[in-house]
């Protein structure tokens, strides 16, 4: 008889990295386990018989205040279904579940993002959520990280108490089926971003290098949701700089190999699965030097300053005079994807992580 794991997220309206990472595994998941799926919030794009488990709840939580008749719910019906092991994402839902485990059911909980500078800052409630997490996260919780500087983060903002493993992110099947044979652009080149319009992606500097060679045939197309800053938009109409913003794209696998070399300008990443799906297809990356990105492409891209738009610049005429092995860069990127970024390979260290916590889990219970 398969034992049961229940996942549970605050909501399911779109799917983003988190979404993504706990969904698009459930396939295979439910070869070995009963699966449950749980949301905080009555928020499901899931349409009818596409859901690949056996059973939705939705624990109707409006608000901060309801966190405890939350838990309440939770708990019935992790006794209800005779659960095994819980799997967690996002904040809110790693809180409830960790009340409703507490030491008899297993709990495996995921990280996303930068907890310090994601969740403990720049909210009213920020002080609370560090606490809070702190006051909650036991030893017999286990951790899982999508890169080795999200979980260095956690541990120096709350400190690392049981067993942890980072597991990378996996590139969706898509980017490696439509992988190319990399060539650079005549007499142009062509520069795309992938990401919505935040702070955080520092789509300034890409404006600011770009005036800096405003006499070249350079130009940066920005997939994402959002919009850009008047100041940002006056800048660009003014110096006539060819920069569009493209939207969202729900096959963009199918759009990047129009273009010469990925950026990614980010202050800030826990992953970058964009800049992985751009090396996966054998684009050549521009990134941030920055230490996520840094780990996942292995060193294998371009790195600038992103707070120097003059770095950034620098490096795109190196780009654009033919002074960089790009194809170098593409060949090794899809190796680099090929032995990291598998769905398999993700799938696999998950299946023997709930192996290996449950395992010790009933040890300890005995």
């Amino acid at each position: 008889m398969k034992k049961t794991v229940l996942y549970i997220i605050d909501n399911l309206s779109g799917i983003g990295g988190a979404e993504l990472m706990m969904i698009a595994p459930f396939k295979e998941i439910h070869d070995h386990y009963n699966i449950i799926l749980v949301t905080l919030e009555p928020i499901n794009f899931f349409e009818k018989n596409s859901f690949v488990g056996d059973k939705q709840y939705c624990l109707e939580m409006k608000g901060k205040k309801d966190i405890f008749s939350s838990v309440r719910k939770l708990k019935r019906i992790i006794k209800e279904n005779d659960v095994t092991l819980v799997h967690s994402f996002l904040y809110w839902s790693v809180l409830v579940a960790r009340l409703a485990c507490g030491k008899k059911t297993a709990h495996v909980f995921s990280l996303a993002t930068m907890m310090t500078e994601h969740i403990y800052k720049h909210k009213w409630y920020s002080g609370y959520t560090q606490l809070i997490d702190r006051l909650t996260y036991e030893k017999n919780q286990v951790v899982i990280s999508p890169s080795n500087e999200v979980l260095m983060d956690f541990d120096k903002s709350i400190g690392i108490k049981g067993k942890s493993k980072v597991l990378y992110n996996f590139v969706r099947d898509d980017f490696f089926k439509n992988q190319i044979e990399y060539s650079l652009s005549l007499n142009q080149l062509k520069l795309v971003a992938v990401g919505n319009i935040k702070e955080v992606k520092n789509y300034q500097i890409l404006i600011d290098a770009l005036q800096i060679l405003h006499n070249l045939p350079i130009s940066v197309d920005i997939y994402g949701l959002g919009d850009l800053k008047e100041s940002q938009k006056k800048q660009i109409i003014e110096n006539n700089l060819a920069i569009k913003l493209k939207g969202s794209h729900d096959k963009i696998y199918e759009v990047l190999p129009q273009y010469d070399v990925f950026v990614m300008s980010s202050f800030l990443e826990g992953f970058g699965i964009s800049a992985a799906e751009a090396m996966t297809l054998g684009l050549p990356l521009l990134l941030s030097d920055i230490k996520a990105l840094k780990e996942i492409t292995q060193g294998n891209a371009l790195f600038f300053n992103p707070y120097d738009a003059q770095s950034l610049a620098d490096r795109i005429i190196s780009i654009f005079n033919k002074k960089e092995n790009l194809k170098a860069f593409s060949e090794k990127g899809k190796i680099i994807a090929k032995e990291n970024f598998r769905k398999e390979k993700y799938v696999g260290g998950l299946l023997g992580l709930y192996a290996e916590v449950f395992g010790n889990h009933k040890k300890v219970n005995k």
